[in-house]
C-alpha cells in the first residue's frame, strides 16, 4: 500500500503543486482584494504618496532619507500608472510578492517540505500579511527585509561552500534595510554575531580578501546616500535610531498601542489593523510551537525567533510600526506547531501508512478554515467594523469616477489633505484650483456659502462618517445672464 501511495501522481508532486496553488491563489488575492477590501486609502498612505511625488526635492534639498528605496519604487509607480488605487499600492503588492517568495524559501531552510508548504500558506495568506501587501506604505519593508536577511544567512551559515554572489546580496540587503527606520540595530546585531559567533565567523573566514572586500565596497556606496542624508539633516538619525521625546511612559504605552490589535479577540480599535490580525487557531499553532521549541531553545532556528520577539516588543517602544515585523516570528513558531502534531501523530503509528495518509485530510480540513475564516474576517471587518473602516478614505476613487476632468476642484490650504488632493492636477490632469472666481463650475469637499452659486449635486460615500463628501455647484441663471 505504502509503495503504491507513493506512485501516484498527485502524491508525487504534492508540494510543487501546493506552490503553484499557492501562488496562484495570492496572486489572484493581490490583483482583486485592493478594490474589495480594504477598498479606500488610510492617512498614511496618501502621505506615502505625497513623500514619494516630492522625492527628488526632499532629497536634494532637505536630505530626507528615510524610506527611500520603497518611496523611489512608488515614485516610479505614480509616474508610470498616474495617481489612482493600484499605482499607489502596487509598490507594496510587488514587494510582498518577493516577501512572501523569502519567506518560503526560509521555512524549506528549517522545515521539512510538508510544513513547510502548508504553514507558507497560512502566513502568506493571513490577514496581517495580505494587509500589509495591499498597504501603500513602507510598513511592508519590515517583513521584507527581515525575511531576506535571514534567509540569505541561513544559505551562508553552515554551508562549506558558499557563492559569493550569496554573499554580496547578503550584505547588500543588510544596507538596503538601514533606510528603514530602526533596521539598522539588526544590522549592529549581525555585525555583533558575526564577531563573536564561532560559526559565523568561520564563515567569513571562507571567504577571500578581495571578495570581503567588495562585500564592503558594495555596502559602503549603498550607504552612502543614507550617510550624507544623516550629515545634512541630523533629524533623519532620530528617526532611523530613536524617537520624539523619548520618556518611559511613552515607550510602554507604544508597545502597547502597538501590539494591541494583534491578539484581541474581543475589542475592536480605531486602527488600520483589524482585531484580531491573527486568528484563535494560529494562536494555538503558535503556543504549541513555542512550546515545542522550548527543549530546542539554543538552536539557530529558535535563537533567531527569540531574538527577533524581543526585538518587535522592545523597538514598537520606539516605533509602533516596527511590531508588525512579527509576522516572521510568528510564521517560524507557526511552522514549529504543525510539525509538532504531525510528529505528534506519526509516533502514534509509526508503522501505519494508512494513518500517515489519511492524517493529511484533518490538516486540510484545519488549514482551510483558517484561511477562510481569515479571508472572511480580512474582507468583512474592513467593511463592517466602524472604527477601523472610518481609517480607509474612498475620495480619490470618488473623485475618478464622478467628477470630470474639466470640472475644477477647489482645493484651499485649510482642506485636510491638501498636498494630495493637488496630486490629481500632477499626475491626472484634474484642475485643481484655491478660488471660484471665472469658474461656472466646481466641486469641493466642504459646503459652500455662496449666492452667486447654486448646489447642484450631493456625492455620498459609504466610508465617510457624515456621507456627504463632495458638492458639486454651478454659477447660478442669475449670474449667467449678468443681471
Amino acid at each position: 500500500m505504502k509503495k503504491r501511495t507513493t506512485q501516484f501522481f498527485l502524491y508525487q508532486y504534492r508540494f510543487i503543486i501546493g506552490y503553484i496553488l499557492l501562488a496562484f491563489a495570492f496572486f489572484a488575492l493581490l490583483t482583486f482584494l485592493p478594490h474589495i477590501a480594504p477598498g479606500g486609502l488610510t492617512q498614511g498612505e496618501m502621505d506615502s504618496a505625497v513623500t514619494s511625488s516630492e522625492l527628488n526635492r526632499s532629497f536634494m534639498q532637505e536630505g530626507d532619507i528615510i524610506n527611500l528605496p520603497y518611496y523611489a519604487l512608488q515614485k516610479i509607480s505614480l509616474h508610470i500608472f498616474g495617481l489612482n488605487l493600484i499605482s499607489i499600492k502596487l509598490p507594496s503588492i510587488i514587494i510582498a510578492v518577493f516577501a512572501g517568495l523569502f519567506i518560503i524559501l526560509l521555512l524549506n531552510r528549517w522545515f521539512k517540505n510538508d510544513v513547510a508548504v502548508t504553514s507558507s500558506i497560512l502566513t502568506t495568506l493571513s490577514t496581517a500579511f495580505l494587509f500589509l501587501a495591499g498597504n501603500g506604505t513602507p510598513l511592508i519593508m519590515y517583513v521584507f527585509w527581515l525575511a531576506l536577511i535571514l534567509w540569505l544567512g541561513s544559505k551562508i551559515v553552515g554551508n562549506d561552500h558558499v557563492s559569493p554572489i550569496l554573499v554580496i546580496a547578503f550584505f547588500l540587503s543588510i544596507a538596503l534595510s538601514a533606510y528603514t527606520p530602526h533596521l539598522l540595530y539588526v544590522a549592529f546585531a549581525i555585525a555583533v554575531a558575526g564577531l563573536i559567533h564561532p560559526h559565523l565567523r568561520f564563515g567569513l573566514k571562507q571567504l577571500s580578501f578581495w571578495q570581503l572586500a567588495l562585500c564592503f565596497c558594495v555596502s559602503a556606496l549603498t550607504i552612502t546616500p543614507l550617510v550624507i542624508g544623516c550629515i545634512s539633516n541630523p533629524n533623519n538619525i532620530q528617526n532611523l535610531l530613536f524617537m520624539p521625546k523619548f520618556s518611559i511612559a511613552n515607550f510602554v504605552t507604544n508597545i502597547s498601542t502597538a501590539f494591541a490589535p494583534f491578539f484581541s479577540f474581543s475589542l475592536v480599535y480605531d486602527s488600520i489593523f483589524l482585531a484580531p490580525l491573527f486568528g484563535l487557531a494560529t494562536v494555538a499553532l503558535i503556543v504549541i510551537g513555542a512550546l515545542a521549541s522550548i527543549g530546542k531553545m539554543f538552536t539557530s532556528r529558535n535563537t533567531v525567533v527569540s531574538l527577533l520577539i524581543i526585538y518587535a516588543i522592545i523597538i514598537s517602544g520606539l516605533n509602533g510600526d516596527v511590531a508588525i515585523s512579527i509576522i516572521i516570528p510568528i510564521a517560524v513558531l507557526s511552522a514549529a506547531g504543525l510539525e509538532s502534531i504531525i510528529e505528534k501523530w506519526y509516533s502514534l503509528f509509526p508503522e501505519n501508512p494508512y494513518a500517515h495518509l489519511f492524517s493529511i485530510v484533518p490538516i486540510v480540513a484545519v488549514i482551510l478554515t483558517i484561511i477562510g475564516s481569515g479571508l472572511a474576517h480580512f474582507v468583512n471587518g474592513y467593511h463592517y467594523a466602524p472604527r477601523v473602516a472610518e481609517n480607509f478614505s474612498d475620495d480619490l476613487m470618488t473623485i475618478q469616477k464622478y467628477v470630470k476632468k474639466e470640472t475644477p476642484i477647489l482645493v484651499t490650504e485649510d482642506t485636510k489633505n491638501y498636498d494630495f488632493y493637488r496630486l490629481l492636477a500632477k499626475y491626472e490632469n484634474y484642475q485643481i484650483i484655491d478660488s471660484t472666481e471665472g469658474t461656472a463650475t466646481y466641486a469641493t469637499f466642504t459646503p459652500q456659502n455662496n449666492e452667486n452659486y447654486s448646489l447642484k449635486q450631493i456625492i455620498t460615500s459609504p466610508k465617510s462618517r457624515n456621507s456627504d463628501r463632495l458638492y458639486i455647484y454651478s454659477i447660478t441663471e442669475k449670474e449667467e445672464k449678468g443681471e
